[in-house]
């Protein structure tokens, strides 16, 4: 790098209710001649991080950079996780969120939402599992179907990942949850409706057999954030096996 040359940095960030002020924020970042890359995801000047960092405040400022290697995620003394080690961060337009396909890529997909449409993914994610639990390549070509202008960022790094690796983990750890509370509302659902009357065995065996295929999926991408983010989310998952053998004593009956 030429001496007196600016490193580019990127921050992205998620206004709050109790917060607020996301027309405001953006305006002074382009005071500041901030590039937006999409939404709550901007380009920012080496030089001015500090003052990005004021304008932010309390809304959960994510500080990124690229690196030239590789590098792998870091754990303290306890194996708690301190750094998530080089991320491939995925932007684009939010007016394709309601996309089928790319919803469908997602829900199989280990990563953490960064903002609304800005999503890192581990940059090696065969590392923790049995070669790729996802293909990365798939989703990007979906996206740029419907967005030609999608940013993917290799190599990127979280620099203050002290201020925030517990609230990037929870994001994960409440998403693992609430699907796991979708899938067992559908099987207390199903349940209900199968000793009422409304539905056939024949219909109760292919709609538990799709909860299932639904359930495998989040029970491999839980035990796959637990080797990287080393943190308990198989649990999250628990309460569904008491409802699964409910149902398949209900269809063997």
């Amino acid at each position: 790098m030429l001496e007196g040359a600016q490193m580019v940095f990127y921050v992205v960030y998620r206004t709050s209710k109790e917060c607020g002020g996301k027309g405001l924020i953006s305006k002074r970042l382009e005071s500041l001649g901030c590039k937006r890359v999409c939404g709550s995801f901007w380009e920012i000047s080496e030089r001015k991080i500090n003052e990005v960092l004021r304008i932010v405040g309390e809304n959960k400022a994510i500080l990124l950079k690229r690196t030239r290697e590789i590098r792998r995620p870091q754990y303290d003394d306890k194996g708690n996780i301190v750094e998530l080690g080089s991320l491939v961060v995925l932007a684009y337009n939010p007016e394709n969120n309601g996309n089928a396909k790319i919803k469908w890529l997602l829900a199989r997909a280990p990563y953490i939402r960064l903002c609304r449409s800005v999503y890192a993914f581990p940059q090696n994610s065969g590392r923790y599992g049995r070669g790729d639990i996802f293909g990365l390549s798939n989703l990007i070509t979906a996206i740029r179907e419907h967005d030609k202008d999608a940013k993917v960022f290799s190599r990127m790094v979280v620099v203050n990942s002290s201020e925030t690796m517990d609230f990037l983990v929870e994001r994960v750890r409440l998403r693992i949850r609430r699907r796991a509370e979708k899938i067992l509302d559908g099987y207390k659902s199903l349940m209900n409706a199968f000793l009422a009357g409304q539905i056939e065995k024949k219909q109760l065996i292919e709609k538990e057999r799709r909860l299932y295929d639904e359930f495998k999926h989040l029970r491999r991408l839980a035990i796959y954030y637990e080797k990287w983010l080393k943190t308990d989310l198989v649990r999250e998952t628990m309460k569904v096996y008491s409802a699964m053998r409910k149902v398949k004593i209900l269809r063997e009956n």
